[in-house]
């Protein structure tokens, strides 16, 4: 069951964002082929959205490869559930009332930010393995979503272009994206802290049904 799924789920990830790249290519929001590529990849929702592509696609690659190897280690496939979550609540309680997608944008946004979301949850809910996970590992967790928003924020202050709203330094002012990026740090270390909590609580209660 595990297999199937994943491999279902890792089909619907490249086939959705694909799509999601077509179709911002073919309507020049962006400007030409090179300007929509880089704005395709500035958007958090795509780089989780293709992590969690990985991490449904590393099981079937060869056991030495080190893609494979790194989407296995724990804290990863972890780390990836919260930031897929994070997407899914934050588009919808503060991105959903400004973002009206029609026609296939529309079915590609629910795609990438619910049930693809939703799918990786329950993949790391009910597949993932859990009994390794260390709170030691908690700074690492920000990395990847701090260096995110220190380079759009230093790309958007350069070019004009910001992916969202609450880094918008034009907009906003360096003080308020601050603290919205101290917020967001906040949030990523809680919320990394309460996921460890629930995979080790979910890895003891599968250990005490197995030696029961």
């Amino acid at each position: 069951m595990k297999t199937a799924f994943r491999g279902f789920c890792a089909t619907l990830c490249w086939v959705t964002l694909v799509t999601q790249y077509v179709l911002l290519v073919k309507g020049g929001e962006y400007g030409g082929l090179a300007s929509s590529t880089l704005a395709f990849f500035g958007f958090f929702t795509i780089l989780t959205n293709i992590l969690a592509a990985l991490a449904f696609t590393a099981p079937f690659l060869p056991e030495r490869n080190r893609v494979r190897r790194f989407f296995s280690i724990q804290e990863v496939r972890a780390a990836i559930a919260l930031y897929i979550l994070v997407v899914m609540v934050v588009y919808y309680a503060l991105l959903a009332k400004i973002h009206n997608p029609v026609g296939l944008n529309a079915i590609t946004n629910i795609g990438l930010h619910f049930l693809i979301p939703v799918l990786y949850i329950f993949d790391w809910l009910i597949f993932a393995l859990k009994d390794k996970l260390s709170y030691r590992t908690l700074p690492w967790w920000v990395v990847y979503p701090v260096v995110y928003g220190g380079f759009n924020i230093i790309r958007g202050a350069m070019t004009g272009f910001y992916p969202y709203p609450f880094i918008n330094v034009t907009e906003l002012g360096w003080g308020m994206v601050f603290i919205n990026m101290i917020g967001f740090t906040l949030i990523y270390l809680i919320g990394g802290a309460i996921f460890m909590g629930i995979g080790q609580f979910l890895n003891a209660k599968s250990a005490g049904r197995l030696s029961g």
